[in-house]
């Protein structure tokens, strides 16, 4: 009996890693709607989404350690719960990198260089979409899906290059177009170290399959 309900309790807390994964994921999209869009309306109304992100985080956390002081768990219930942990670090993260994205869609002069904004749009969808395949590789304990979603991360590293290559080939005019030019070259980097913090998430997937930690940005440039 009480092993039933310890296995409930774990099976409410791994839903609620997936409720802060999704709502990071819906804020970095929403985001990236309001940037592609030219609201910044939107953009800064978005910015408070972050607190909830907070908020989840710090409730995560503290139910993590009622898990591990309380129940006890050994084997593959640790491993998960540590794993959990470090996600919820990271999704956190990644939601900082988005009110990034939105400050610059609020602050940005999109008159300035607007052949960046399609760009850096698609660079921030595909991190998007890594997001929910790591999650989804988290709660079905995927070690295939971790990979090749980690490995996702070599073309966010690659559109970042070729971005910030073009971008340092212009030739601004005035100090405004020195700043936006700094600003893409900004959420360039944020975009990557989010990729980064999801290659993270699948690193620890393969340790809950595993019990090892693997250096996935590592592999990926061996291979």
């Amino acid at each position: 009996m009480q092993q039933t309900h310890f296995q409930e309790k774990l099976s409410a807390y791994y839903q609620n890693i997936m409720y802060m994964g999704t709502t990071v994921e819906q804020f970095l999209i929403d985001v990236i709607d309001a940037y592609g869009a030219n609201d910044p309306e939107r953009a800064k109304s978005l910015i408070d989404v972050d607190q909830k992100v907070d908020a989840q985080q710090v409730a995560l956390e503290q139910e993590s350690v009622m898990l591990l002081l309380l129940q006890a768990p050994v084997a593959g219930d640790l491993r998960k719960i540590v794993t959990s942990i470090k996600i919820v670090a990271n999704l956190e993260r990644i939601g900082d990198y988005a009110v990034h994205l939105a400050k610059f869609a609020v602050k940005g002069d999109r008159s300035l260089f607007p052949q960046f904004v399609p760009r850096i749009a698609e660079m921030a969808k595909r991190a998007s979409l890594m997001i929910r395949e790591s999650l989804t590789a988290y709660i079905k304990d995927d070690e295939d899906l971790a990979m090749a979603t980690a490995r996702q991360d070599d073309e966010i590293d690659a559109m970042k290059k070729a971005i910030i290559a073009d971008l340092i080939m212009l030739q601004p005019k005035n100090e405004a177009e020195m700043k936006q030019i700094y600003r893409y070259i900004s959420i360039c980097k944020d975009l990557e170290r989010l990729g980064d913090h999801i290659t993270t998430i699948c690193e620890w997937v393969i340790f809950t399959v595993k019990g090892e930690i693997v250096d996935l940005n590592r592999t990926a440039k061996a291979e």
